[in-house]
């Protein structure tokens, strides 16, 4: 290859990539330029799209407001919820009991799923994440266990653990 053609490629490689860069440079201003987000065009953005928007001093003033109705509330109801409280001590709650077999394998799954059907647990994925969160799930041991449905998780995953 010759020097002169050498200098023209080089030269034409600088051009085009001095004319790219240009345009590049001057459409990110202009995307900037754009993107500016000041309060007035958020509130109207925030009004059209269905939401409300307060101030902070607005925002105060409703939370006291709502800490005085609960207040409210609350106070005149106490003899009320006196009454209320004393008639779940006389209904009796329903126990139930169940033997539960498990077997190598069982995934914790499988295991809350039975003892949700079985009543002994209220609700079978809080009872799983129970079981993950607190690191029983590793520990469940192979065998038969009698569990009631009084008994909280904390008692049942010492149980199965055992």
């Amino acid at each position: 290859m010759k020097k002169q053609n050498l200098r023209s490629f080089a030269i034409g490689m600088l051009l085009s990539a001095s004319i790219i860069a240009s345009f590049y440079l001057y459409q990110d201003n202009n995307k900037q330029e754009q993107n500016t987000l000041n309060v007035s065009n958020a509130t109207t953005y925030l009004q059209r799209e269905g939401f409300t928007v307060l101030t902070e001093a607005e925002y105060t003033d409703l939370q006291t407001k709502l800490e005085e109705s609960t207040q409210n509330q609350t106070k005149p109801n106490a003899g009320a919820n006196k009454e209320e409280q004393e008639e779940p001590k006389e209904e009796k709650k329903e126990t139930y009991s169940y033997t539960l077999k498990i077997t190598s394998g069982m995934s914790i799954s499988t295991i809350a799923e039975l003892l949700f059907n079985e009543n002994i647990v209220k609700d079978q994925e809080e009872f799983e994440t129970y079981l993950i969160d607190n690191d029983y799930h590793t520990k469940i041991q192979v065998g038969s266990f009698r569990l009631t449905s009084d008994m909280s998780y904390k008692k049942i995953a010492e149980t199965l653990t055992e």
